[in-house]
């Protein structure tokens, strides 16, 4: 019989993963998978090596995301290398050092301590993000709290909060470092709500020297949870304490958020974190073969420079699959490049947008998954994506009517059309959703 642990990895597989990971990913990378619950609280992924390791990590909100709708629990997930001592483990005897730490009084740390400062690429793009987090890790500018880092995915937002707790562990052991997803944050709350354990929730939080939060649009929708994190953070902003935090946009287009607590996040410094220009794409690539020692020739690190432009993880991405190809046997050569990344580069061409790209950026947007907009679920942080994913399938595509309800699980043409006139609508007079709307667009590309 399989282990529950297993039990919940498999579905999350089956029910969300494979429909959320390239099936190329999903085959290299999250095969190689192994569960085991490392405590009642955590479930623990162990892999081969390193770069496995890696990049299941480039996907964590999302793997976080699927086990906790599985297993209807608020589990923490972390990654740890070697398949082979899962039971050593067990026994309190890991060769490996996890991804998770032990905080003083017991706390739990999720730092990644392979991303630092020292490894930030830094280009025109991110270069203020990079200094005002140095100057918040160092101490140097309290003004800076809390800082707000925000830009579209895989932008290096999430490195930087890991490279400020790191840093601060590294040269001041003596200070309370506290690294949380947002998803993880409403899911202890949860946890809390149900053994009424809110004193120990809060003691744990309220005490940080540094609190840095991750991805917090998840907030969105969760008034209770609010209120919550509202008296958290201001707990440790007004102890003089320091509070970073990482966001998919500005503090303004959180609409559903409170005002209160939008006033608060646009009090400190608030830094846009744009997608890397091409040099700094090519230093990121050289930077990558030398860590790896991986040798890659200038015309191949030059050809995904130039196409794949969106992001730093999807650029991480096609280096390691080239890098997993190479391991077996295969030359690293331009005209393989080309084939292996084909559905991820499209050179010369413009990129086709389809049902499937419209979801995909929508969810990634407001926090959901694309089962969610397939779903049948009417909540309102569902309805709105849904309906701007439907008005933007029907703006930016040929697809009919009925072809658009069918890509949404087999909605009916009168639920299009009601979602596509309520956009349309909505545009002319409501100014948040319009840079919502404008903000998915330039993503689309």
């Amino acid at each position: 019989m399989p282990t529950q642990a297993k039990r919940i990895w498999q579905q999350a597989c089956d029910e969300y993963l494979q429909g959320q990971v390239s099936a190329l990913s999903f085959s290299t990378w999250f095969t190689k998978v192994e569960p085991y619950l490392k405590d009642d609280e955590t479930i623990a992924l162990s892999v081969p090596d390193d770069m496995i390791r890696e990049h299941i990590e480039d996907y964590m909100p999302l793997v976080r995301k699927a086990i906790t709708r599985v297993s209807r629990q608020p589990f923490d997930v972390v990654v740890e290398v070697g398949v082979d001592e899962v039971e050593e483990r067990r026994n309190g005897k890991s060769k490996t050092a996890p991804v998770a730490e032990s905080a003083p009084g017991g706390r739990r740390l999720l730092l990644n301590p392979n991303l630092t400062f020292d490894n930030f690429i830094v280009g025109g793009g991110n270069e203020l993000a990079y200094t005002a987090s140095q100057s918040m890790a160092n101490q140097h500018a309290h003004q800076f709290s809390p800082l707000y880092l925000y830009g579209g995915s895989g932008v290096g937002k999430t490195h930087l909060l890991h490279a400020i707790g790191n840093h601060v562990q590294k040269m001041m052991p003596s200070k309370l470092v506290i690294y949380i997803p947002t998803e993880q944050f409403v899911n202890e709350y949860i946890g809390c709500i149900k053994s009424n354990r809110f004193e120990e929730f809060r003691n744990k939080y309220r005490k940080a020297d540094f609190l840095l939060i991750d991805d917090i649009q998840f907030l969105e929708g969760k008034e209770k949870m609010q209120e919550e994190f509202f008296h958290t953070f201001n707990s440790v902003h007004e102890s003089g304490k320091y509070v970073a935090l990482t966001c998919d946009k500005p503090p303004k287009s959180l609409t559903t958020l409170e005002d209160r607590i939008t006033t608060r996040l646009s009090s400190g410094y608030t830094i846009d974190i744009q997608p890397p220009d091409y040099e700094t794409r090519v230093a990121i690539l050289n930077n990558l073969s030398e860590t790896h020692q991986i040798h890659m020739p200038l015309d191949v690190i030059e050809y995904m420079a130039k196409n794949i432009s969106s992001n730093v993880r999807e650029l991480e991405g096609a280096f390691k699959t080239l890098t997993a190809i190479s391991q077996l046997g295969a030359p690293i050569t331009l005209e393989v490049a080309q084939n292996v990344l084909k559905n991820i580069v499209q050179p010369g061409a413009v990129k086709v947008i389809d049902s499937r790209h419209v979801m995909d950026i929508v969810s990634n947007y407001y926090g959901v998954t694309i089962a969610d907009l397939m779903s049948k679920r009417r909540s309102q942080d569902i309805v709105l994506p849904r309906q701007i994913a439907m008005y933007l399938c029907r703006q930016k595509t040929n697809m009919t009517l009925a072809e658009i309800g069918d890509a949404f699980g087999g909605k009916n043409h009168a639920t299009v059309i009601h979602a596509y006139d309520k956009i349309k609508d909505d545009l002319k007079s409501n100014t948040h959703l319009l840079e919502h709307v404008t903000a998915i667009e330039a993503r689309l590309g």
